[in-house]
């Protein structure tokens, strides 16, 4: 979930924040689904309201929340104050301790949920998030692999997010789609 002050105002002169849910491999969903290609978005999110209006977000653009795992307490955040002129944009990430930086493996059944699928598509930002977030794209590749789905990455490299253990600390996104294979 992103939230940023409306306009171009400043992390210090705003009062409310615009919310926003995406993510590297969600906009990736919405942008097959836009495309009239069947896609389910495989992920982790908190079994409350914040995770249900990303679950209707994602809905409302015919992307498929049926894999969608429930569980952890909340929902990562990131917050960008939207640059403007000469000031550059600044982000500020607080995805430790998210639903998706608590995943671990075997929560998601990569069975299951690659059953009807042809392709999984993943992006950098997931495995840096912590290190079972890592472990749990590594099984879903793996498993993808093992299953015949064509996997496709995206590294998305963000230099604020570090190296090593500084680039496990929440800084990923939402979680990978899947494009469901197609239907006669």
């Amino acid at each position: 979930m992103r939230l940023s002050p409306p306009g171009n105002l400043r992390f210090t002169q705003a009062r409310s924040f615009d919310v926003v849910y995406g993510g590297g491999e969600a906009n990736v969903a919405v942008s097959l689904a836009n495309y009239g290609m069947p896609v389910d978005f495989v992920t982790r999110l908190p079994k409350n309201d914040i995770g249900e209006s990303c679950i209707r977000l994602l809905r409302q653009h015919d992307v498929g929340v049926g894999k969608i795992v429930r569980g952890g307490e909340r929902l990562g955040i990131y917050y960008l104050e939207v640059g403007a002129a000469q000031r550059a944009s600044v982000v500020i990430y607080d995805r430790a301790n998210s639903s998706l930086a608590t995943v671990e493996p075997g929560m998601i059944d990569w069975k299951e949920a690659f059953g009807d699928a042809d392709w999984f598509h993943w992006t950098g930002i997931t495995p840096a998030i912590s290190a079972g977030a890592a472990a749990v794209c590594l099984e879903a590749v793996k498993t993808a692999k093992d299953m015949g789905l064509t996997v496709s990455c995206d590294m998305n490299f963000r230099p604020s997010f570090g190296t090593g253990a500084e680039g496990r600390r929440g800084n990923a996104g939402a979680g990978p789609p899947l494009r469901r294979g197609c239907r006669q």
